[in-house]
């Protein structure tokens, strides 16, 4: 069983239980969320609701909001949206990747076809739009709006840039930036504005959500290629299958060993699965997530920058051993030569 994010947390001596009250109430604002829908649609919800998994996005929010003064309820709403947001653009991904299993239970895709968990989704960001007009102005809503806006944008640039070697690696990161960082930025500029913070703050928290969102995705791509179903919770190489470029496929295309570079670019152009099973083993492939692995730690050095622009607090370091477990996320994925 794949271990959550915030649990892998807590076996570090974690300040996170600091939270830990308020993530419950998190929880129990989406399980309330479920019972607004009509009763044919209430059981779907329930189910999909049900499969929470890591809670980083709503836990980022509350830790900012700590940090900055402390936690409203408009926080904990503000928590549960995202989740919800997430949790949607989940659905989604299942549906493109075909995958069948997320947090070692069946996707809705698995469970009631495609076009009913597409469905799905766009049901449950809608509630989530809903719940972000009862907590903030138009400017809030706006912000809102854009953060959605930008996530399926990020979604439609990758799924059309599949097996396309032009693409570039500043590319990659726009559609990264748009597609997983958007979320964790506006978790945290979000919670700073709803604590009412100056706008350079608000900036700052969004600059630092980014960064980590771009270290988590490079994590995610990494451990696409070295991680096992079991491990991880949900089906892997779907990336592969699909011909997505991902940073170690960068690198892998950039190797110094021409024969591994010229056939990954020649898989890409004939749009041919590359078979990583052989390459798992060579210099080549241990070197592509090492670097992969450096970007993301680079990322997560710069993002805990922002943190000295915060009070010494408890959930100063909290966020802090944050950053350092995804230091240690990242590591677990280079392979040994």
């Amino acid at each position: 069983m794949a271990i959550p994010f915030f649990s892998k947390l807590r076996e570090k001596k974690s300040h996170l239980k600091l939270i830990n009250k308020e993530l419950q109430k998190v929880r129990d604002e989406i399980a309330a969320q479920t019972e607004e829908f009509e009763p044919h649609v209430r059981e779907y919800m329930r189910k999909v609701c049900r499969g929470q998994g890591k809670m980083l996005r709503p836990g980022l929010v509350l830790l900012t909001a700590a940090a900055t003064g402390g936690i409203k309820k408009e926080h904990v709403t503000f928590a549960a949206l995202l989740e919800m947001t997430h949790m949607s653009s989940l659905i989604h991904d299942d549906v493109l990747d075909k995958a069948d299993t997320r947090r070692d239970q069946p996707t809705p895709n698995a469970l009631w076809g495609n076009e009913l968990a597409v469905l799905l989704g766009d049901t449950l960001m809608a509630q989530a739009i809903v719940m972000g007009t009862e907590i903030g102005g138009s400017k809030f809503c706006r912000k809102m709006a854009m953060a959605m806006r930008d996530l399926c944008q990020g979604e439609v640039e990758q799924s059309s840039r599949l097996w396309d070697a032009e693409m570039s690696r500043a590319d990659y990161y726009e559609i990264i930036r748009k597609k997983t960082a958007t979320l964790f930025a506006v978790a945290m500029s979000g919670a700073a504005y709803l604590q009412g913070l100056d706008e350079e703050m608000v900036e700052q928290l969004n600059r630092m959500g980014t960064l980590l969102g771009i270290s988590y995705q490079i994590y995610d791509d990494c451990l696409d290629l070295t991680g096992t179903d079991e491990n991880a919770g949900k089906t892997l190489g779907t990336d592969a299958e699909k011909g997505k470029l991902t940073l170690p496929v960068f690198f892998l295309m950039e190797s110094s060993w021409e024969d591994v570079a010229e056939q990954v670019r020649n898989c890409i152009e004939r749009h041919e699965e590359i078979d990583y099973a052989a390459l798992r083993g060579t210099e080549a492939f241990s070197e592509a997530i090492r670097l992969s692995v450096a970007e993301g730690l680079a990322r997560n050095e710069e993002a805990r920058e922002v943190l000295w622009l915060l009070p010494d607090t408890k959930a100063r370091k909290a966020l802090a051993e944050m950053t350092y477990r995804l230091d240690d996320l990242l590591r677990e994925c280079c392979v040994e030569d």
